[in-house]
């Protein structure tokens, strides 16, 4: 019976996001033309007010300010941004954004409500994303950064809210039509003054039009949001993210039936694939209660947790097998191969965004989400495939993220359209995530102890490698053959580094086995790793927010050509392979030294650029000293979290890696703001002041490594 209920409790808050996906067609055909913030402000408030009069009760204390939060991010703020998204991202970009609110109610829902996650609900996320991307991409699309930033402001607002929703719950003797009541009527407040300011008022009202908004109160607000609330209530946060994905689905198949658009075979298998996805994010009936198993009111922090994949041996850790010094090192240079190969394929688009755009007919800045798909998945899936593979032998699981990417290069080499490129890319990223939180690990393990910071600094100098060497390469291949032929190379190039793993690399079974809750929880625990991870966040934001501008700051400042640029970039990679040897040397002498130092030199180098950098001599001795700077900082960052959390380095290392991409990723729209606003120059200010507060913040926290609890 509780099953039956459950299934019909699900089936009851899926009605919610199916009603709303009507609301395109009922806007469109019944509804003035050319006002959708009149639309949504009169759905929500007249709807608010209506379930106030009936629900006869107001909030009281606390819960006037709650209401208010609840109603703008469940209502307000996410309908605003959904428009100003829809009206700034054409081809259905704002929708394939949008999708990623599983993603990021997993991620909340974790941290806040303390959900217990499961492997499926990645792979979930994934196929959500990817059965829009199929079902709404409509190839060619201008990509805009106010309308990305309003796509994934509107996805936040929405996990947020869900998340928010569920924690708070509803208040003692509060109904759930006031409770809905509450949050419309705020949430339309909030958009009258837009509506009021941005849209003329209609000069009159049809018959049809009378339709049109009765639909929409009656059964787009107040019986839709009674129903997702209930849900809320009724169901884990996660598993109602999901239900969301079913609005795009009725939106296509309305438009199909009532509006005579073309339906695709690939659009069919879109809806699978969501389909998919939704019931994957529902909880799992509970199975028979056989003796041994937790009862349903143990605590969850004592049941044995069902979130990692278990090591093939089910043994209790032991340490790896003794080695050779000269294996050792053999298995170093594999890791070392293995991160060029990663971060090469992480970064190849960026060379052949031309070519790219005219075979699969898409803009250039289309083809410049394969590398924001691939970081993003790379940074927000890390914490959680690390928790859960925390039992598995480190050196299989290295294998197999090989495996994925070979797998993932050669369907990129023969995909025949762009929307399976890209969910290929964001599958990688996934794999990609991962090994930035275990390679470095697993170097230090198989090389003697006193050699430890060595293996790391030859393994981090893979990225400069692949900087001087990596993209450079894949261009010259895409001029000789193709771009389809540099990546079924690359595809080639990764299973070789697979076999090399295998055969160089000792078993190493899982030195940290900590699950998804206490990965979240190490920051909140750990006063050395949460001040270390926000030098992280202060560091890569400044670092990567210039550097990312460079080019258009050279040709604005000394007309630089290409030839130029490209020679100041190779110098810069330079500098950093020499700055990763030295750091090497210097961060067993003082870890702290080395940051402070290498933070100052990055500082001087930047103001360099700014003072000098109208000649080619200035340039080229800033970027050297750049490059060199951010070697030895990199490598100090990564033994501060070894410092800070030993016990727990693989999961430690994981926040490190989500901070890391997601903060790379701020870091380029954060400067494109500056850039598009201020100009290209405030850029580089913007990095000098970010990694002048990590250096601050470094050189205030003194000596201090030990985890304090």
């Amino acid at each position: 019976m509780k099953s039956r209920q459950k299934v019909l409790t699900v089936a009851l808050t899926g009605l919610a996001p199916a009603v709303w996906g009507s609301t395109y067609l009922v806007t469109t055909e019944l509804l003035p033309p050319d006002r959708p913030l009149l639309a949504t402000t009169m759905r929500a408030l007249p709807g608010g007010l209506v379930l106030l009069a009936l629900g006869r009760k107001l909030p009281v204390g606390i819960w006037w300010w709650r209401a208010l939060v609840l109603g703008v991010l469940n209502i307000g703020a996410f309908n605003f941004l959904l428009f100003v998204a829809a009206y700034r991202l054409p081809g259905g970009i704002a929708a394939m954004v949008m999708s990623a609110q599983p993603m990021f109610v997993v991620i909340l829902a974790a941290l806040f409500l303390g959900e217990r996650t499961r492997p499926v609900h990645a792979l979930a996320c994934a196929m959500g994303i990817g059965g829009v991307v199929l079902l709404v991409f409509r190839g060619a699309a201008s990509l805009d950064t106010t309308g990305l930033l309003a796509a994934v402001g509107g996805a936040l607002c929405m996990a947020s809210g869900i998340t928010l929703t569920k924690r708070w719950g509803r208040p003692e003797g509060v109904g759930l039509l006031a409770f809905t009541g509450w949050q419309l009527t705020a949430g339309g407040l909030v958009l009258l003054p837009f509506w009021l300011s941005l849209e003329d008022l209609p000069g009159g009202l049809t018959g049809s039009n009378v339709i049109g908004f009765a639909y929409l109160i009656t059964l787009g607000a107040i019986l839709s949001y009674i129903a997702w609330f209930r849900g809320i209530e009724r169901l884990p946060a996660v598993a109602v993210s999901f239900l969301a994905l079913g609005s795009p689905v009725v939106a296509t198949l309305l438009g199909y039936l009532v509006k005579d658009q073309t339906l695709s075979a690939l659009q069919v298998v879109g809806m699978a694939v969501i389909f998919l996805a939704v019931v994957l994010g529902q909880p799992r009936p509970p199975g028979p209660k056989s003796e041994g198993t937790p009862s349903a009111t143990t605590p969850d922090h004592i049941q044995r947790d069902d979130m990692s994949i278990q090591d093939e041996t089910n043994s209790p850790v032991t340490p790896h097998e003794q080695v050779s010094p000269a294996r050792g090192w053999l298995g170093v240079a594999a890791i070392t191969a293995s991160l060029f190969i990663f971060l090469t394929t992480e970064l190849m688009p960026i060379g052949l965004l031309t070519p790219l755009s005219a075979s699969l007919g898409v803009s250039v800045g289309s083809v410049g989400l394969m590398v924001t798909a691939q970081g993003l998945a790379a940074g927000l899936g890390v914490p959680f495939i690390v928790a859960w593979t925390r039992r598995v032998n480190r050196r299989r699981l290295l294998t197999t993220l090989l495996a994925v990417l070979a797998v993932g290069n050669l369907i990129t080499s023969i995909a025949p359209n762009y929307p399976l490129i890209l969910g290929t890319r964001l599958i990688m990223g996934f794999a990609s995530g991962v090994f930035w939180a275990i390679g470095v690990s697993m170097a230090m393990r198989i090389v003697p102890a006193k050699h430890a910071n060595r293996a790391a600094a030859v393994v981090m100098s893979g990225i400069s490698i692949a900087t001087v060497v990596g993209i450079p390469l894949g261009t010259l291949l895409e001029s000789a053959g193709g771009w389809r032929t540099t990546f079924l190379i690359w595809a080639g190039l990764s299973a070789l580094v697979f076999l090399a793993v295998a055969v160089t690399i000792p078993s190493l079974p899982s030195a940290n086995a900590v699950s998804v809750r206490e990965v979240f929880e190490l920051p909140v625990r750990n006063v050395p790793l949460r001040l270390v991870l926000v030098m992280v966040v202060f560091f890569v934001l400044g670092h990567f927010g210039a550097y990312t501008f460079v080019r258009p700051y050279l040709e604005d400042s000394t007309s630089a050509t290409v030839g130029f640029i490209t020679v100041v970039l190779i110098v810069f990679g330079t500098g950093g392979a020499i700055g990763n040897f030295i750091g090497g040397q210097t961060v067993n002498k003082s870890l702290r030294g080395s940051f402070v130092v290498g933070g100052l030199i990055m500082i001087a180098a930047l103001v360099m650029l700014l003072t000098i950098g109208t000649y080619d001599f200035g340039v080229i001795a800033a970027m050297i000293l750049w490059g060199l700077a951010f070697g030895v900082v990199q490598l100090s960052q990564i033994n501060m979290t070894l410092s800070a959390a030993p016990e727990t380095f693989e999961a430690a290392m994981s926040l490190n890696t989500m901070a890391y991409n997601t903060c790379i990723a701020l870091g380029a729209l954060i400067g494109g703001l500056f850039a598009d606003h201020v100009g290209v120059t405030s850029v580089v200010w913007f990095g000098t002041v970010l990694v002048a507060l990590a250096v601050i913040l470094r050189a205030s926290t003194g000596r201090r490594t030990t985890p304090a609890i």
